[in-house]
């Protein structure tokens, strides 16, 4: 079934407006740039083939985002509002193949948007919205590929999952499940002698390349981070139990409940028996990796792309009592999204305060400028701190991070401070602390009042301290400790 021209209407409405409300959203919420948005937004400011955890491909949009507009929040944040636009766009046509519906497909697109992990990071320019849109590309290039006779979808799953690899190796994890799958269903071995299969495969090695060839030339330290991610500790049952837990909030409880009744059993279509099993397999590699390591929320994401293409075919069939358990879970969502947007409105405060590390970084930032005076770098003690600060200074610094109990990070990569000689630098830190062997490296340091980030209800965020020193003389910097 192909798209109607209302539907081609109605697609670019809602992407249209979905970006303005964005747009809108994280201005009158007050949301500053998450620490990992200003770090990639660091990054874009040296472009490269790749960085030390993450592709390049987040950089390279956020520097053309800002040649195109200038720079600024929303500037950076733009090409995530497209991804997330253009990821509705791709699950609307994915579930129309699947069912071959179109109001099964307009489910699937409500029921995306309104799943409050997908929307929340959807707001924000990090990897996971990019990961999302290949993912779905890439999946429902594979779905064809295998079960629409269409052969040609092989190299669409490849430019997907390379293009995907650009941004975070993760998605790895879809080409091997569904290889995985080809080889253990009979029927579907023969597409491994397709030439459109390997032709796909050949576009994902030559898209992924900048980032091995970088790798090779700065010692795999994006597989030594990766490796960090695989270290097994204790086996946990509190741990797994809290993994489930976050995704099950950040799915929508009440959404997950109505999941669960449709999709329990396996669907009687292969198709839709492939989607159900590989989302099955990805939860539990998940739930698996949970049991002895720490699992962050944003990590499974992609592995339910596939549940509201599978859900929305049953909406339409659905009866009252379970419809209305499905829009009792959008709206218990758009609470929950409500609560933490705006915290102020519903009486939180303080620690409470939801999305804190998005929020208070401008203007204190710009405070500690206007008190420190004419420097020349800025040194802090992570790179989450120096992101900030790098970003929102009023004037464009170097910035470069002291200490050895720390993670190495793309910082680590670039020059270091011994070409600050004789120069006048800043401290800041999160405590008034600051690390005696690093003052030692000044001729003089002198105190600056602190400066405390508030949310805009007033409660405290954090407290940010500073130094000002004079005359830097190079010493040994110390190396991380760690990946």
């Amino acid at each position: 079934m192909r798209a109607t021209a209302l539907d081609r209407a109605g697609l670019s409405a809602l992407c249209i407006g979905l970006v303005l409300f964005q747009a809108w959203l994280v201005q009158t919420a007050g949301f500053d740039l998450h620490y990992d948005e200003a770090q990639y937004w660091e990054w874009s400011q040296r472009l490269d083939w790749s960085y030390y955890s993450k592709g390049p491909l987040v950089a390279w949009l956020i520097a053309l985002s800002e040649a195109c507009f200038g720079h600024g929040d929303w500037q950076i944040r733009l090409p995530a509002w497209l991804a997330h636009a253009a990821q509705l766009v791709l699950v609307f046509h994915f579930a129309r193949d699947v069912w071959n519906d179109r109001a099964a497909a307009w489910w699937a697109v409500a029921i995306t948007l309104l799943t409050p992990l997908y929307f929340t990071l959807g707001l924000v320019m990090t990897t996971d919205v990019w990961l999302f849109l290949f993912w779905t590309w890439g999946l429902w290039a594979c779905y064809r590929a295998l079960c629409l006779a269409q052969p040609h979808a092989w190299i669409e799953a490849g430019i997907a999952t390379g293009l995907g690899a650009l941004t975070k190796l993760s998605i790895g994890l879809l080409p091997a499940f569904v290889a995985l799958a080809v080889l253990l269903h009979p029927p579907w071995r023969r597409h491994l002698a397709s030439p459109q299969l390997w032709l796909g495969v050949s576009l994902l090695l030559v898209l992924m390349s900048p980032v091995v060839i970088w790798n090779a030339g700065h010692d795999w330290v994006m597989l030594r981070h990766e490796q960090g991610h695989l270290q097994h500790s204790d086996w946990s049952l509190a741990s797994a139990a809290e993994f489930a837990t976050g995704q099950l909030l950040a799915l929508s409880p009440l959404v997950v409940v109505v999941m669960f009744k449709e999709l329990r059993r396996p669907p009687a279509d292969s198709g839709q028996r492939l989607l159900w099993l590989l989302t099955l397999a990805w939860f539990g590699f998940f739930l698996l990796k949970s049991l002895g390591a720490k699992v962050q929320l944003n990590w499974a994401a992609p592995s339910y792309i596939g549940l509201p293409v599978l859900l929305g075919g049953h909406v339409p069939g659905m009866g009252p009592g379970r419809r209305g358990l499905l829009y009792a879970g959008f709206v218990s969502g758009m609470l929950m999204m409500a609560v933490a947007f705006f915290p102020g409105q519903f009486g939180l405060s303080g620690k409470r305060i939801p999305f804190r590390d998005v929020r208070g970084w401008d203007a204190p930032v710009r405070a500690l400028a206007a008190q420190a005076g004419s420097v020349d770098f800025i040194v802090t003690g992570t790179y989450a701190l120096a992101a900030e600060l790098a970003n929102y200074w009023p004037v464009r610094l170097p910035v470069y991070i002291y200490g050895s109990e720390r993670r190495f990070n793309q910082h680590d990569l670039w020059p270091g401070p011994a070409r600050e000689q004789g120069r006048n630098g800043l401290w800041v830190g999160s405590s008034p602390d600051m690390p005696v062997r690093l003052v030692e490296a000044f001729a003089s340091c002198r105190e600056r009042p602190a400066v405390t980030a508030r949310a805009q209800d007033g409660s405290r965020l954090r407290t940010l301290y500073s130094r000002r020193c004079d005359d830097f003389r190079a010493i040994d910097w110390p190396r991380p400790s760690r990946y």
